[in-house]
Parts: C-alpha cells; structure tokens; sequence
C-alpha cells in the first residue's frame, strides 16, 4: 500500500470519529436527561436493556458503555429453568 492511500485512510477515520463523538455525548446526554426526568420512586429499581432502548431509540450495544461509565451494573436474575433474565441497576441501589 501506499503512503498516500494509508494517510488518506487515516484521515477518513478521523473523520468518521470526530463525528461520532458528538453522537456518543448525546446519547450520554439523552440518558441523563430522561433518568432525571424519571419520578424518584421509579429510579431506583432494575432496568432492562430493552425498556432504555425503547426510550431511547436504540440499541443496547450504543447504551452499554454509556451505563458503565455512570457506574452502573450489569445482573442477571437466574431461574430454576437455567434461563436468565439481564437487567441494569443505577449506582444508587
């Protein structure tokens, strides 16, 4: 490959992230915004992955890192049937 094609490559990749940012900071934002907005008393309980997607509009792969990085913590409720339901739970529980 050329140097020419790999710098070429290397700024379409800086484009493409700088870009993205703003995206990820909105996302966070949008989080943040509608947990506020919650009542507190429904704040603080476990939260499935679907029901943030659904208020959000999209998906959980864009969510999850955001959630970690606000502390919060992935579980799982295990039932007799070895099936496992996921769920979040906010750094306040």
């Amino acid at each position: 490959m050329s140097c020419a094609y790999i710098a070429k490559l290397n700024r379409e990749m800086e484009a493409e992230r700088e870009q993205a940012e703003p995206d990820k900071l909105d996302l966070r934002q949008r989080f943040i915004n509608w947990y506020d907005s919650l009542p507190e008393v429904a704040r603080d309980r476990p939260f499935s992955m679907a029901e943030v997607e659904a208020e959000l509009g999209t998906q959980g792969k864009y969510l999850s890192p955001i959630l970690l990085r606000l502390g919060w913590q992935r579980k799982r409720r295990w039932s007799s049937s070895g099936q496992s339901n996921r769920y979040w739970v906010p750094p306040s529980i």
